[in-house]
């Protein structure tokens, strides 16, 4: 009982915890937004005055030019031209001429620099602006990634430690890579008297909203089995179904109002440790076996667990385990990713041949989990990004 306190505990504590992370991570966003605004404001007014400054030294250029022209003293082809010319501008009017221009361009030169100096001033703030915001976004992004990275420890410490997955006597392999530090994919396992029992799950969405998803699903799975006794698991889903619809309102007289894709895709595994006798229902997470290198599909129900338009009660299946058998129970993100030469998704059908491959070659767990681990980075490569959380439970009977 105590136990279970702690573990209701440290939920709540996580809970809050997330949820402040989560207002620092859209006050974060925010800012963000504000200054990219601001260097917008200021390229292009940049822009503009710099297309003013052009424009206008053409515009004097062309005055200046235009002034020597008229006034100048010209060198005529024709040298009777040249002479009357020459007897007309004296050498005082050639001097006045010269002053003339010499003090426009200087007087049209000093505005252009102030117009410079005062364009250099006004670049010169706005970069002093954006520099102090981007300190502030950068001084709050530090702040937000430790708090969620410390809620990641605690959603670790709420996952079975090595100690609880250690207690299952099957060689086995967890693949857990979550996409923003803290994760909506979720593993449980627990020992009751023979028989083991092992859930898999993924939650709505990722990061933050996933993780608190993924508190409350822990937290329903140990209330489930606080009692220790053991039920079938289309029953555990049937639990988790009421208790997520409880938790998050979900009901019929605000069915059109929720979202009804919140809630859990969930895989629950049961093994008798003694006949080898496995009980398996899924909410939209199937359970594959391999066995002589085939690969058989428990599929599961297109529910989640959780509200659905088309709610239907899960399914059980049994089946007889032999010894070398290989079971996974998984979440979407390995079969989601975008990658390989034309940037598509993994697929299922290339995730099943790929867990064929490998049993095939009757690897240790571990080193399955390694290989599985390598080609989802050389099919992701160095351009794509992780889309989703990704989750992989391997066992080997």
């Amino acid at each position: 009982m105590n136990f279970d306190l702690i573990h209701i505990i440290i939920s709540v504590a996580l809970i809050i915890f997330i949820i402040i992370s989560t207002l620092l991570f859209f006050s974060l966003k925010n800012k963000k937004k504000q200054t990219k605004k601001i260097i917008e404001k200021a390229k292009i007014k940049f822009l503009k005055e710099e297309e003013y400054l052009q424009k206008e030294i053409q515009r004097q250029n062309f005055i200046i030019e235009d002034f020597r022209k008229r006034n100048g003293k010209y060198v005529s082809k024709d040298k009777e031209n040249n002479k009357q010319i020459n007897n007309e501008l004296n050498i005082e009017n050639n001097n006045q001429i010269r002053s003339k221009i010499s003090d426009n361009e200087q007087n049209q030169f000093t505005e252009k620099n102030k117009k410079l100096w005062e364009l250099s001033t006004a670049i010169h703030k706005e970069k002093n602006k954006i520099d102090k915001l981007r300190k502030q976004v950068e001084y709050r992004h530090n702040e937000v990634t430790k708090s969620i990275t410390y809620a990641q420890r605690i959603q670790k410490a709420l996952l079975p430690s090595s100690e609880q997955l250690d207690a299952c006597i099957y060689e086995h392999f967890v693949l857990w890579r979550p996409r923003d530090i803290v994760s909506g994919d979720f593993y449980w396992t627990k020992q009751i008297g023979n028989f083991s029992i092992i859930v898999v799950a993924d939650c709505t969405g990722h990061g933050v909203p996933g993780a608190l998803m993924s508190v409350l699903g822990i937290s329903f799975l140990n209330e489930i089995f606080a009692s220790g006794k053991m039920i079938r698991a289309s029953e555990i889903l049937e639990k988790m179904r009421k208790l997520i619809k409880n938790a998050l309102h979900q009901n019929e007289s605000n069915f059109k109002k929720i979202r009804t894709s919140d809630g859990i895709d969930m895989a629950v595994c049961i093994i008798n440790n003694q006949t080898l006798d496995v009980n398996f229902a899924g909410a939209n997470n199937p359970l594959f076996l391999i066995r002589n290198n085939g690969l058989k599909v428990f599929k599961a129900n297109r529910n989640p667990v959780g509200i659905h338009p088309f709610e239907k009660p899960f399914t059980d299946y049994d089946y007889k385990l032999q010894k070398n058998d290989r079971l996974f129970m998984f979440s979407d993100g390995f079969i989601d990713q975008f990658g390989g030469d034309g940037g598509r998704k993994f697929l299922s059908k290339n995730f099943k041949n790929l867990l064929l491959l490998i049993s095939s070659q009757n690897f240790t767990m571990e080193k399955e989990k390694e290989i599985l681990d390598n080609a989802l980075d050389d099919w992701k490569g160095p351009v794509n990004q992780q889309i989703d959380d990704i989750l992989i439970f391997g066992i080997k009977i």
